[in-house]
């Protein structure tokens, strides 16, 4: 770019100049011409090197990329961790540790047996589900020990519900996360809790007895 340039001006001046005082002050002109023509190449070499650099970054793997078929959907994987999805593992597995999720469990804390009674008071699964995570003080440890709880319900039929309770970000270098789902059943228009059950996702992996490791 810059010799194309270059020889333009140049033959310019070559066919426009003589050696008189006149002509030469236009010497000099075409020559300042030139010198900020280069000056402007330069920069432009410059940004083009700066993205070209951006450009490997990303190619490098500076950013997380999920396969597109693996992107939880809206409104169809009611119990998809977002957060699984963007922490960073590559130390994790760099050491030979690959992140991993228990099977449900039975929860086996305690709760209200009137939760879990068709006893005419809950007229919605989320007011529900609400009850149940007051009454077993689920946000006790959240900003100290929990990073943070989300909710969710996937509505099964007319009388069937799914409630999850999904936290993430536990100080834990083992557990990570855990999910627990509410199945909650409907009759003479109230709703009650039927079971309770729990998973744990794990940064390290699962072991043989289903644990973290």
């Amino acid at each position: 770019m810059k010799r194309v340039v270059t020889l333009f001006l140049v033959g310019v001046l070559f066919s426009g100049c003589s050696n008189t005082d006149v002509h030469q002050e236009k010497v000099t002109e075409f020559e300042e011409e030139i010198a900020e023509v280069y000056s402007q190449l330069e920069e432009k070499e410059m940004e083009i090197e700066t993205l070209s650099q951006q450009s490997a970054e990303e190619e490098s793997g500076e950013f997380i990329m999920i396969p597109k078929d693996q992107v939880p959907r809206l409104w169809g994987d009611a119990d998809a961790q977002l957060w699984d999805y963007l922490i960073d593992d590559s130390l994790a597995k760099e050491n030979g540790w690959e992140k991993g999720v228990t099977n449900w469990r039975e929860w086996n804390g305690e709760y209200d047996q009137a939760l879990g009674t068709p006893n005419q008071t809950w007229e919605a699964p989320g007011l529900l589900m609400n009850a149940w995570m007051l009454d077993v003080a689920t946000s006790n440890g959240l900003g100290m020990d929990i990073w943070e709880i989300n909710t969710r319900i996937d509505f099964k039929d007319a009388v069937k519900a799914e409630g999850y309770i999904m936290s993430y970000g536990m100080r834990d270098d083992s557990v990570a996360g855990s999910d627990i789902k509410l199945t909650m059943l409907k009759e003479n228009e109230f709703w009650y809790v039927e079971k309770a059950e729990v998973r744990y996702r794990c940064s390290r992996g699962v072991s043989e007895d289903d644990l973290c490791l």
